[in-house]
């Protein structure tokens, strides 16, 4: 168990390393995701929080044992996987979460990073808001202006519209009939202020997501299925297996591009990227450290066995070379033969009297 943590550590810190590699890191840090992730259903067991900047930097799991109650077990996990993160040298200056409060006040009152919100669980995330968050130059304030320029958009109105936008050029049809009822303006104004986005905007202006996460987390499923439960320390062994596959695999090159083509909307024709085949060198590495490790405790053995030996080679601990020691075994054998050669000789002497 712990030559096999040894190399997932090594792993994360080489992933740390090459973070710490990219040109914006000397002048902005990085950001990184976290989600909690348990493994069952319900009454969970294990809660684990991964750390990932796209390979994975940091991880930690909690137990029922550690902290009983699961609903509020991602906050301890986070706060565990963070320091460790933090204590390897990686300078984190903003996290990306799927909203969880006690995760926000942990971000923004005691790692004093910035705090974003995960797009990708947004119901409300549409077209124009995703556009909105994604354009926004990372402006809580432009953000918010945006969003409130859909409903001018829906009026016919499009000189706040982007210049790129198929609203503004020559000869534009909307799909949509366009707003004219003040009423319908006055609702549809009043839900986009509701929106998550527009409500949180200082957490959603930089559009971050956590799909790294969300990936890794359907990967686990092939090391820790949710229908089996793991004790302890297999649970910790197979989730550093999923972390090697995942920092040795993820973000591999692709071979060709391949289109999907959707039945329902036959006009989105997204091609998807055909990665190469998975590699399994960490299987390889962790045989090589068991072997070595097997030969070290192998050679000092046989270190106490050359200090402590004699003839036959039979180890006696604080035996001096030239001692002997008298096998008694030996002894014993030779009386039993000689016992036994008595005994046959007697009953040939009774056999040859019977006749």
């Amino acid at each position: 168990m712990s030559v096999l943590n040894g190399i997932a550590e090594a792993s994360m810190q080489d992933a740390i390393e090459k973070v710490k590699a990219l040109p914006h890191y000397a002048t902005k840090g990085e950001w990184v995701m976290t989600d909690a992730r348990h493994d069952s259903t319900s009454n969970a067991f294990h809660t684990t929080v991964p750390c990932i900047t796209g390979r994975i930097v940091g991880i930690s799991t909690v137990s029922r044992a550690e902290h009983r109650v699961a609903q509020t077990r991602e906050i301890v996990c986070t706060r565990k996987v963070m320091a460790d993160v933090v204590a390897r040298g990686l300078n984190v200056t903003e996290v990306a979460h799927d909203i969880q409060s006690q995760v926000t006040r942990f971000v923004t009152d005691e790692l004093r990073a910035i705090n974003s919100y995960d797009t990708w669980h947004l119901k409300s995330t549409k077209t124009h808001l995703y556009w909105c968050m994604k354009n926004c130059t990372g402006n809580a304030h432009d953000l918010r202006v945006m969003i409130m320029n859909i409903s001018r958009h829906y009026q016919g109105d499009h000189r706040g519209c982007h210049n790129e936008s198929r609203c503004r050029l020559p000869g534009y049809v909307p799909k949509r009939k366009l707003l004219s009822d003040p009423a319908a303006i006055r609702a549809l104004e009043g839900a986009l202020k509701r929106t998550s986005i527009y409500r949180y905007a200082a957490h959603y202006c930089r559009c971050r997501d956590t799909y790294w996460i969300e990936s890794f987390n359907h990967q686990l499923l092939t090391y820790l299925s949710k229908r089996v439960h793991f004790g302890d320390d297999t649970f910790v062994m197979r989730m550093n297996l999923a972390v090697l596959d995942w920092n040795e695999n993820v973000q591999r090159a692709a071979t060709s591009h391949r289109v999907y083509l959707n039945a329902r909307r036959p006009d989105r024709q997204a091609p998807s990227r055909v990665h190469r085949t998975k590699t399994f060198n960490f299987v390889k590495h962790i045989w090589e450290a068991y072997v070595h490790l097997n030969k070290q405790c192998t050679n000092v053995v046989q270190g106490d066995e050359e200090e402590g030996s004699n003839d036959d080679g039979f180890f006696v601990p604080g035996l001096e070379d030239g001692d002997f020691v008298d096998d008694d075994d030996d002894d014993n054998d030779d009386a039993d033969d000689n016992d036994d050669d008595d005994d046959n000789d007697d009953a040939e002497d009774i056999v040859e009297d019977e006749m």
